[in-house]
């Protein structure tokens, strides 16, 4: 079956020849759909919204409430959905918006919403999208573009819905190599005898609790000195450790890896979109459980730069393992450091559902990440890094404490810790704890993992 896909416009719905689709409520409002039959054709109409207001991260979202709402209409089995294809009106998308970067925007969306995800057993799973291309093939590249962006998120998706069985910190190291060596990108895992041997005392003590033993990968394209070294946090399950979870939140934190999942799946694509240009990645990969092994509140660990940490809540782990990991970074002697994590849960409490933290000690840095987040259609909001609340992360047996007591201000506290690590190097901490993952299914895409980031991360390379 194909479906003719076409955009409606607000500013269009009074005039005649579609005035009837206004009868049941459809004014073209962004997220607003319809599914009509017209002989043997099936035409899935969109919502764009104001020409106004229209830019490529609308026409986006217009395409994949479309997506969404014909693969839970028409796709009711996965074989339904792998039965159908979509070809889009790109006229009716004509507007403002700069031609090849609105069906970038376009394609891209088609295949987000109509994006899939299902476990077969408890280590295997299918995902898909539905097919989609442009009536008359205008444009191949910008067309190219929306796909390798919405390839790159849905690899991210993967990821984080995997199950926590099926994606051990072993098992997300392997799927990194193979994902990421046959598109050109060097791939180096550490073990735990190489762990030790490193002095990274932080990864090793979160990872102490589970029979799934911790592991560094680090990627990098390129032969020089790295532009960025992009620093991610994996925690593949989080328990809370020894300072355990709620039941209610443990339940979605398979998605502790999610910084993790959007770097693996943006690498992938920068031999592509920033060739001949060199960059590099950090990734500590734990599972936080609380076995007999596992860390004490009250217990020092050195990191690797020789710093001791006092670990006084194991539930504050990301910051442990991103600290081993920053400091690792530095040594790469980049021009710059993002980190990007599921940090806190004071970044959704300040900021909603929508808008990741930044938190940056370089002006021009921040301004590049967040345009880079307005382009990609994934904001962030910068927060302040407050340096006087320095006594916050100190301890009385250690140089640093890794909880800051104070339960005010957590986004903040957890950033300064982290940049004690970081030394001169211009950085930019990204806590997407919030858009991350979606906890229930709405008009533009399915419940579970995102893949927020790996457009941001496209957007600031590229």
């Amino acid at each position: 079956m194909t479906v003719l896909v076409r955009a409606v416009w607000i500013d269009d719905v009074d005039r005649a020849r579609i005035d009837a689709r206004s009868v049941d409520g459809f004014t073209g409002e962004l997220g607003q759909t319809r599914i009509e039959q017209s002989g043997d054709a099936v035409i899935g109409i969109t919502g764009a919204g104001s020409r106004a207001d229209a830019t490529p991260t609308r026409l986006r979202r217009a395409a994949s409430a479309i997506a969404r709402r014909v693969a839970a209409v028409l796709g009711t089995s996965a074989d339904g959905v792998g039965a159908m294809a979509f070809e889009v009106d790109v006229a009716s998308f004509d507007g403002p918006v700069d031609p090849d970067a609105a069906l970038a925007a376009v394609a891209d969306g088609l295949a987000d919403g109509g994006y899939r995800f299902r476990m077969t057993d408890a280590r295997q799973w299918s995902s898909g999208s539905i097919p989609a291309a442009p009536a008359g093939g205008g444009r191949p590249a910008a067309w190219a573009r929306g796909e390798r962006l919405a390839g790159g998120a849905a690899q991210a998706r993967d990821l984080v819905n995997l199950t926590p069985t099926a994606l051990t910190p072993a098992r997300f190291a392997d799927r990194a190599r193979a994902l990421l060596e046959p598109a050109g990108v060097a791939v180096t895992v550490l073990e735990p005898a190489a762990l030790v041997a490193g002095g990274y005392g932080g990864i090793l003590a979160i990872g102490a609790g589970s029979p799934n033993p911790p592991r560094l990968v680090e990627l990098s394209v390129g032969g020089d000195a790295p532009e960025v070294v992009f620093v991610a946090k994996a925690v593949t399950f989080d328990s809370g450790g020894l300072s355990l979870k709620s039941p209610d939140a443990l339940m979605d934190m398979k998605s502790d890896m999610a910084g993790a999942a959007a770097v693996v799946a943006a690498f992938a694509l920068l031999p592509t979109i920033a060739p001949s240009r060199s960059f590099a990645a950090v990734i500590p990969i734990v599972e936080n459980l609380p076995g007999p092994e596992a860390v004490r509140p009250g217990d020092v660990v050195r990191l690797r730069d020789g710093t001791t940490l006092e670990i006084l809540n194991t539930d504050f782990e990301g910051r442990v393992i991103l600290a081993d990991a920053l400091a690792r970074a530095v040594e790469l002697a980049p021009a710059a450091i993002v980190d990007i994590a599921t940090l806190t849960y004071a970044a959704r409490h300040a900021l909603g559902d929508d808008l990741a933290a930044l938190v940056a000690t370089d002006d021009a840095l921040a301004a590049r990440v967040i345009e880079a987040g307005e382009r990609a259609g994934e904001p962030v909001w910068r927060m302040p890094l407050l340096p006087e609340r320095r006594a916050l992360i100190e301890s009385s047996i250690a140089d640093l404490a890794n909880f800051p007591g104070d339960p005010t201000g957590r986004t903040s506290s957890a950033a300064l810790l982290l940049r004690q690590f970081v030394g001169d190097v211009p950085w930019a901490h990204l806590d997407m704890a919030a858009p991350a993952f979606k906890h229930a299914p709405d008009a533009f895409g399915a419940a579970g993992g995102t893949g927020w980031g790996v457009r941001l991360i496209a957007e600031l390379v590229g």
